[in-house]
C-alpha cells in the first residue's frame, strides 16, 4: 500500500519504511509527525488494485512518520550580472530540510499498515544523513581606524600586564 501526501507545497509518494527529505518541519529528532493531507492511496491485491482518490483530500486517511534528521542542504549561489555595466551581485542560499521515516499509512476505513519495530531499527541503523547542522551566525569584524584598533589593543595589553 502506498499513499500520496502533500507537505510543504509538494506531493510525495510514501509507503511504510520510506525515508523522505522535505522542507523543514518543527520538531526534534525522534519526534512523531502526522500528515492528514492525503491526496491518494492505493492498495494492491493479487486480483485487483484498490485506488481511492480524494477531493482534494481523502477523509480520515493519515500518514504517521518520525523525524530522523534536521539540517541544511547544499549551498546554492545566485549570481546576477550585466555585462559592460560593472554590475555583479552574488547571493547564497541554504534550504533547511527535515528527513523523516514513514512508519505507518492509515486509509481512514480501518485498514492500517505499520512498519515493525525490527524493520524500523534495521532501517535506522543503515540511515546516514548528509544534512549539516545550522552553524553560528556570521558577525562582521569590528570597524574602525587602525589607530583606534592599535590603541584598543595597547590598552588591553596594559590591563593584562
Amino acid at each position: 500500500m502506498y499513499a500520496v501526501i502533500e507537505a510543504g507545497g509538494k506531493q510525495y509518494r510514501v509507503q511504510p519504511g520510506d525515508f523522505l527529505q522535505i522542507e523543514k518541519l518543527e520538531g526534534d529528532v525522534g519526534a512523531p509527525i502526522q500528515f492528514d493531507q492525503v491526496l491518494f492511496f492505493s492498495k494492491a491485491n493479487h486480483e485487483k488494485a484498490q485506488i481511492v482518490l480524494g477531493k482534494p483530500y481523502v477523509s480520515g486517511a493519515s500518514v504517521q512518520a518520525e523525524v530522523v534528521g534536521q539540517g541544511r542542504g547544499d549551498k546554492i549561489l545566485i549570481v546576477k550580472m550585466k555585462r559592460r555595466k560593472q554590475y555583479r551581485r552574488t547571493q547564497g542560499h541554504r534550504q533547511e530540510y527535515s528527513q523523516i521515516l514513514v512508519t505507518s499509512v492509515d486509509t481512514g476505513s480501518g485498514e492500517k499498515i505499520t512498519l515493525s519495530d525490527e524493520d524500523k531499527k534495521l532501517r535506522l541503523s543503515k540511515f546516514q544523513s548528509h544534512l549539516k547542522p545550522k552553524g553560528e551566525a556570521f558577525t562582521a569584524p569590528i570597524l574602525g581606524s587602525r589607530k583606534r584598533l592599535a590603541a584598543a589593543a595597547a590598552a588591553q595589553a596594559k590591563k593584562t600586564s
